[in-house]
This record gives C-alpha cells, sequence and structure tokens, in this order.
C-alpha cells in the first residue's frame, strides 16, 4: 500500500519536474550574431517594427511579402539580416516568433500576418 501511495506521488512530481526542463531548454537560444543585431535597426532604405512581428518594410511599394518562420530554438532575430536583404530588394519581410522558439507549436502563425498585410 505505501508504494502505491508513492507512485501517486511521485508521478506527477516526475511529469512537472520532465515539463519545467523542457521550458527550460526551448527558451534557450543563442546570442545573436553582430551582423543580425545591425539588421535590426532602421536606415534610409528598410523601416524595421518589432512591435507584434520583426517586420522589415522597404522604403518603397511592396507587392510581395515573405514570411519567415525561424527554426526549432533559434531567436528569431537570427534572421535579420536575410530579412533585411529580402526588404532591400523590395520586397515586405515579416519574421514571426514562435511559442518557446518551436514553429511546430504554431503552424498556422502565417495567417495573422497575411491578415494584417494582405
Amino acid at each position: 500500500m505505501r508504494l502505491v501511495r508513492r507512485f501517486w506521488w511521485i508521478v506527477p512530481l516526475v511529469i512537472v519536474i520532465a515539463a519545467v526542463g523542457f521550458i527550460a531548454w526551448a527558451s534557450t537560444t543563442n546570442p545573436l550574431e553582430p551582423a543580425a543585431e545591425t539588421a535590426l535597426v532602421t536606415d534610409s532604405a528598410v523601416t524595421v517594427d518589432s512591435s507584434r512581428w520583426l517586420v522589415f518594410k522597404p522604403n518603397v511599394e511592396a507587392t510581395t511579402g515573405l514570411i519567415f518562420y525561424p527554426g526549432g530554438k533559434v531567436n528569431p532575430a537570427a534572421y535579420a539580416p536575410l530579412a533585411r536583404a529580402a526588404a532591400e530588394a523590395g520586397f515586405l519581410a515579416v519574421i514571426v516568433p514562435m511559442p518557446l522558439n518551436l514553429a511546430i507549436l504554431d503552424t498556422s502563425a502565417a495567417d495573422a500576418v497575411i491578415d494584417a498585410f494582405p
């Protein structure tokens, strides 16, 4: 009987510890490279807005856009140099941050971006 009581107490504890460990692991990303930090700055060619998503808007009329889903455990801002290059070429580029840095947790995140930038 004592073993059964311990089992029902230990199993939830192990599940909670595993969940906390997973969240800590998924939330940890590598630091940004200097090129990424530089690409996040607005200048005369590209306006950068980070209020909801990382939006790289060219200072010319953009008729086409690109939506970037970050890779697993990758800081979304790591894609800033690529998004900036796309914006400098005349495309609207949007990097969508993901829950716990895992795109699989929000596979329809592009829908809100498309609604905001038809």
